[in-house]
């Protein structure tokens, strides 16, 4: 099986992808190659991803996988990929495979989308803090001088979800191009609006595809009943499932 995690970002994706990675013959990478993903009009790179999932599966070399070397979990992770004698369960967790559903399905049957969705306010205030850039008082004050004298702009922040020139907000080449943009007169209003549209598709496809696509409520994965609920839904047998009784649903690292 084949099991692609998504939702907005700061929804718990993380523990969702440790949830998959902790059952027998399962392992799952979590955000596995965002230097070539893009939110929408390209879906050949999570294509590929789906197609070299489906080789490894089938008992294909496990060195043929392209990832974000940059990334150290997603090193990681697939260095514990080649010690692995059976796999049985590959995923990905990436809120940038929305678009790209269809496409995937047009590849195989054998995958199961699962969606977590957080309340919308926790959502947006979690992205305004993450999306901050923060620095020690003695670096913040460096910064701001170095601007002043080489007049160049002093970034407090990124924003992910408008399109800007750079003069307020620092540009990210990996994960601008991964969110879609909108029209607002704030960030706030921006990340609000992102929500609504996130889940308006995820509610959509969920109808769509029934059997592979279902959202789930964050709190599911804090309680044995909803993470066998997950589970169920990507069919593990109830006898093989391996729960976690602790998770730390949004982790602070900074993109």
């Amino acid at each position: 099986m084949i099991v692609i995690g998504l939702g907005s970002g700061r929804t718990g994706t993380a523990s969702l992808a440790r949830l998959i990675d902790s059952q027998p013959h399962a392992l799952c990478f979590h955000e596995l190659n965002p230097a070539g993903a893009v939110f929408a009009g390209n879906p050949q790179p999570v294509c590929n991803t789906i197609r070299e999932f489906q080789a490894i599966l089938a008992g294909g070399d496990k060195r043929l996988l392209a990832l974000d070397y940059t990334r150290p979990m997603s090193v990681k992770t697939y260095t514990r990929l080649q010690t692995m004698n059976q796999v049985r369960i590959l995923g990905d967790i990436a809120f940038y495979y929305l678009r790209y559903i269809d496409d995937l399905l047009s590849i195989t049957d054998n995958i199961r989308f699962i969606c977590i969705r957080r309340d919308k306010q926790e959502t947006v205030e979690s992205w305004l803090e993450k999306s901050s850039m923060h620095r020690w008082r003695s670096l913040w004050i460096a910064d701001w001088f170095k601007s002043l004298i080489t007049r160049t702009p002093f970034h407090r922040s990124k924003n992910f979800w408008q399109e800007h020139d750079g003069t307020e907000y620092q540009p990210d080449p990996v994960w601008d191009k991964t969110f879609p943009k909108f029209e607002a007169v704030s960030k706030r209003e921006a990340i609000e609006k992102y929500w609504d549209y996130y889940y308006a598709e995820a509610e959509q496809l969920a109808t769509q595809h029934p059997e592979h696509f279902r959202i789930f409520d964050i709190s599911e994965m804090s309680h044995p009943a909803g993470q066998k609920n997950i589970l169920g839904f990507i069919g593990i047998p109830k006898h093989e499932m391996v729960l976690r009784d602790k998770f730390h649903e949004h982790q602070s690292g900074r993109k």
